[in-house]
């Protein structure tokens, strides 16, 4: 009976040690292929832009008025603004192009005082126009600072649809990154494998619209229609290209 223990005690024990070198063995088998796709493989950038005419512009109009009544400044401040709408309109700015970006009522102090003394309301409303015919960008700005705009931020040049753009800038990318990693190859001795990955975006900023800083303005005369000169927009893209190294030549 103690022999046929032992036997099976021994037994079991060499099933246990091949099983866990069967598991260990089966981790290394499935790890490698993972750590080989990362050291074999050659890795290549591209970026790609286009230059494109803007076709709208974005107007920043700010209205500002200051008084010792809370009250009183608020209905100058509505006043005002209504007439700088009314101009946008007679512009011909649609009510969809005109947006509200900012309204704020803050309390003016004199801190030379102590404690410091209440000396007015400030009231500022912050509009924002699209103009769609870039023709009309200095017009817009003299009607609206006539009708009461105390002063116009900067004027932004966009597109309004900027995928075709968007899409050629990603081509040339992906163009650029194709021929970098032949070149890679070629140099290398070795041939080009398959496509293994494919990202867009790096870690670069992405530009926006070009903004352009527009004069301010307390009042209009019977000077000339601003000039406002539009400028051309870049759309840029990056891409990030890794395929397999092949077998040397």
């Amino acid at each position: 009976m103690k022999r046929n223990g032992n036997f099976i005690f021994g037994g079991l024990l060499a099933l246990m040690l091949g099983l866990v070198g069967n598991v260990q063995g089966q981790g290394e088998n499935f790890r490698q292929p993972a750590a080989m796709s990362f050291t074999e493989g050659i890795t290549a950038h591209g970026h790609g832009e286009v230059k494109v005419k803007p076709d709208i512009a974005r107007v920043t109009i700010t209205v500002i008025t200051q008084s010792k009544d809370q009250s009183e400044a608020v209905a100058q401040n509505a006043t005002r603004t209504t007439a700088v709408l009314k101009a946008l309109k007679e512009a011909g700015i649609g009510e969809k192009e005109i947006q509200t970006l900012s309204y704020t009522v803050q309390p003016q102090y004199d801190y030379r005082a102590n404690p410091p003394a209440l000396t007015g309301y400030l009231v500022q409303n912050n509009v924002q126009a699209t103009v769609r015919d870039l023709t009309h960008v200095g017009l817009v700005i003299d009607k609206v600072t006539a009708a009461g705009a105390s002063q116009i931020g900067d004027v932004s040049f966009d597109l309004s649809d900027r995928s075709g753009a968007e899409s050629d800038a990603l081509t040339l990318a992906v163009a650029g990154a194709r021929s970098k990693a032949g070149v890679m190859a070629q140099a290398a001795g070795v041939d080009l494998g398959r496509l293994l990955t494919l990202t867009e975006g790096t870690d670069a900023p992405m530009p926006g619209p070009v903004f352009l800083a527009a004069p301010r303005f307390m009042k209009a005369d019977s000077a000339p229609v601003t000039p406002i000169a539009d400028q051309q927009i870049t759309v840029t893209a990056d891409v990030t290209l890794v395929y397999a190294m092949g077998a040397a030549k």
